[in-house]
């Protein structure tokens, strides 16, 4: 049995994952992220348009390698990720993103606070 009962509905897929890290403007943004900024601040630090800056952040949110926390005046990201390995099998190419270590609970409680972003916007 995993040791994180969430560990399977949070992984994300090898596409989305791919995708994040083949973006040079991802790349950037992972290079210049040392702690936790808000969308505004990694926009004026990579010198990217905001809307690019929200983009770009999403999809890392969305491929495991970022973590959103809503704050009550605005987002802040941070990196999510220990290691990223890419490693071909019987013909197949495999991508395992490795998390930080958080606890289910601190992972339980960033999902419970972006189900009451989602539910505020609509």
């Amino acid at each position: 049995m995993a040791s994180n009962p969430l560990s399977d509905a949070l992984e994300p897929d090898f596409e989305t994952v791919f995708d994040a890290l083949t973006s040079e403007r991802c790349r950037d943004v992972l290079r210049a992220l040392d702690h936790g900024m808000t969308a505004a601040e990694i926009a004026d630090v990579c010198e990217l348009p905001r809307s690019t800056a929200y983009q770009k952040l999403e999809s890392m949110v969305e491929a495991g390698l970022l973590r959103k926390q809503q704050r009550e005046d605005a987002a802040r990201y941070a990196i999510d990720f220990e290691e990223v390995v890419v490693s071909r099998r019987n013909g197949e190419l495999e991508l395992t993103v490795t998390p930080s270590s958080r606890s289910a609970a601190d992972q339980l409680s960033d999902l419970w606070g972006e189900v009451r972003a989602e539910a505020s916007t609509e």
